[in-house]
């Protein structure tokens, strides 16, 4: 019952490799559900790694919703031991969503916060990981919980008043016989005996009051999740470079869409650095340390080798030219003001500035002149402060695959993330032809998706997406198809997303309200591309980065959450998200006469009916926080 703190966790894995044995012969005895997310992914593979080398049977299901589980748990197979939950359900109460059972544990391990108290605290069958020890962090809160839950029959609705306490007649032997109740399960709660039960009905509000507090706080992130699988793998000491890049993978997810502060990632970057020389391959370089890798010196001897470098905040820009990385970089864009003809101006005269010439900065950058990436660096450094580009360098990683270059953490993010958001409208929307089948090394792991006439199921496409997305994380196989395919995706889909961002501004959509501005597509060549959550979130994303840098100017301006809202035609129903631009995101708070739809596991993506749009709107206007 309860929660993992970090020292444990190589325990908590031992509890579930025990009871995998325990299980009966060869039938899967661990079952996952995996987010829709590259830091879930990274720590899948991490966890299976183990698994593998275990012996350890298993079966994935990836889920998109809270519904999915809902549905997936209904058939849960008896042979089932421990559900493993990959960032997915922290926030939810399970016992709505599982039947909880006495026979099969249920293991979280979910990035989001708050914590839900009843997983933490009171589900017997729950155990949440966490990087911090939850009995001290949140102590009153554990009370709190324990208490309303131990005393389910008291509630404002059967409390007129406290003067009824002193009834008359039968109303006093009734409070005596509660009294003795209530000191019997006192007893089983170590609360003090002399609580008459109008006091306690007085600390039961009380207590109500702190849990409701804690749980309606706006969303933020804790440490990644395959961070959290590599100390796992660290305690059990069965680390390798394999997995040390899954954990850094989606530690630079939870960075680049700021999941997490700059400070809680260079601590953590740290120690993956220290990691990265321990374990480096035996006639690495060493002396070559930090730079920005953009000029490849790898050889056969560092053949997976992985390097603390500095990455320049530009997107895709190994794989894309100069000029097309900076203006469809979110970071540019936003502090140059890319979506008006000075912004692009600007854009221009910081390249002829740094002496770049425009023929040159639109090749791909792999075919530019070797002069001129040695001198990047340092160009970039001197006239970039003149911008506002204060911050256009952080420290990241990249990865050596001998002499077939090098990947980058971030460009490697973009990459899965792009694979696991692109449907086939999507792809058809973007003009770019792919092939929905996955690797059939993933067959055993895979459910039976389809339908009973064989089609492939929209269910079955996002399987098949999700298993793309793992095959492109293979480290035996890093330059395959699936990562290539991931990069180019990305490299489109980020085109949409800066176009659709410059039509929004230019037609000015958004609408400032009193507590949050809202924006409505309806509309458009690129529509179902938005249909995803997370590329709905990207662009969000850059709306807020335009409106935080660009607009900050502008009399009025001020930091308040961004409700975006994108049409989905087949269904006559909108996906709304809201975000606020920084590791904090505010719930999507709602008329509750208004049906929703969560999407997602962190409530800041919904989808509701055309028809109730402008209610929703209304109302999101008065409850946002």
């Amino acid at each position: 019952m309860g929660h993992v703190k970090l020292a444990n966790y190589a325990l908590a894995y031992k509890k579930i490799k025990n009871a995998a044995f325990d299980g009966p012969g060869s039938q899967s005895t661990v079952l996952f559900f995996v987010a829709a997310d590259v830091d879930a992914i990274c720590a899948f593979r991490i966890l299976t790694t183990l698994f593998k080398s275990d012996c350890i049977s298993y079966v994935v299901v990836p889920i998109a919703g809270m519904d999915d589980i809902q549905k997936e748990a209904k058939q849960l197979s008896p042979a089932i031991r421990s559900v493993i939950m990959l960032n997915c359900g922290g926030l939810f109460n399970l016992e709505d969503y599982i039947e909880l059972s006495e026979d099969v544990t249920v293991y979280v391990l979910d990035n989001h916060r708050p914590v839900d108290l009843k997983n933490a605290f009171w589900n017997n069958e729950v155990i949440v990981f966490h990087e911090s020890d939850l009995d001290k962090e949140l102590h009153q809160q554990k009370e709190a919980i324990i208490f309303t839950e131990e005393n389910p029959n008291i509630s404002d609705d059967n409390d007129a008043s406290d003067s009824e306490d002193n009834d008359e007649g039968d109303g006093e032997d009734e409070d005596e016989d509660d009294e003795d109740n209530y000191r019997r399960r006192r007893r089983k709660t170590g609360i003090d005996t002399e609580v008459v039960p109008g006091a306690l009905k007085r600390k039961w509000r009380d207590a109500r009051d702190v849990v409701i507090e804690y749980m309606s706080r706006g969303i933020t992130f804790g440490t990644s999740i395959s961070n959290q699988c590599y100390l796992m793998a660290s305690q059990l000491d069965r680390t390798s470079l394999n997995i040390l890049w899954l954990a850094i993978v989606g530690l630079t997810a939870q960075y680049v869409n700021e999941q997490i502060g700059h400070k809680d990632y260079l601590d953590v970057v740290q120690a993956y650095k220290n990691e990265s020389e321990r374990m480096a391959p035996k006639g690495m370089d060493r002396s070559r340390t930090g730079g920005d890798d953009l000029i490849p010196q790898t050889t056969a001897t560092e053949d997976g080798a992985i390097r603390c470098t500095d990455e320049y905040r530009f997107m895709m820009v190994r794989h894309w030219s100069l000029y097309e990385s900076m203006y469809h970089s979110n970071y540019v864009a936003s502090r140059l003001g890319i979506w008006r003809e000075p912004g692009r101006k600007r854009l221009l005269a910081l390249l002829a500035k740094m002496g770049f010439s425009l023929e040159e900065c639109n090749q791909v950058f792999a075919h530019m002149s070797i002069d001129l990436k040695k001198i990047l660096r340092d160009r970039i450094e001197t006239v970039s402060p003149e911008y506002g580009l204060n911050e256009i360098i952080y420290t990241s990683f990249t990865r050596s695959y001998g002499f077939r270059g090098l990947m980058s953490a971030s460009d490697t993010v973009y990459a899965v993330t792009s694979l696991l958001e692109t449907s086939p409208a999507a792809s058809v929307a973007l003009g770019y032809s792919v092939e929905w089948t996955s690797n059939g090394e993933r067959d055993s792991e895979r459910i039976n998706d389809t339908s009973p006439d064989n089609t492939e199921t929209p269910q079955s496409r996002w399987h098949t997406s999700f298993f793309k997305a793992c095959d492109a994380l293979d480290g035996r196989n890093p330059e395959g198809d699936q990562l290539r395919q991931g990069v180019t995706l990305c490299m489109k889909i980020q085109k949409a997303i800066v176009q659709q961002a410059v039509a929004i501004i230019e037609k000015q959509v958004i609408i400032t309200l009193s507590t949050c501005r809202v924006a409505t597509l309806k509309d458009g060549p690129h529509l179902p591309i938005f249909w995803n959550p997370l590329t709905l979130n990207r662009l969000a994303q850059f709306l807020v980065y335009a409106i935080r840098e660009y607009g900050s100017a502008k009399s009025g301006h001020r930091p308040i959450p961004l409700v975006l809202a994108v049409l989905k035609e087949d269904t006559q129903t909108f996906i709304v998200t809201g975000v606020h631009g920084s590791p904090t995101i505010g719930n999507i708070a709602y008329n509750e006469k208004i049906p929703v739809k969560h999407m997602g596991f962190d409530k800041a993506t919904v989808e509701i009916d055309r028809d109730d749009l402008e209610t929703f709107m209304k109302s999101i206007g008065r409850y946002m926080r």
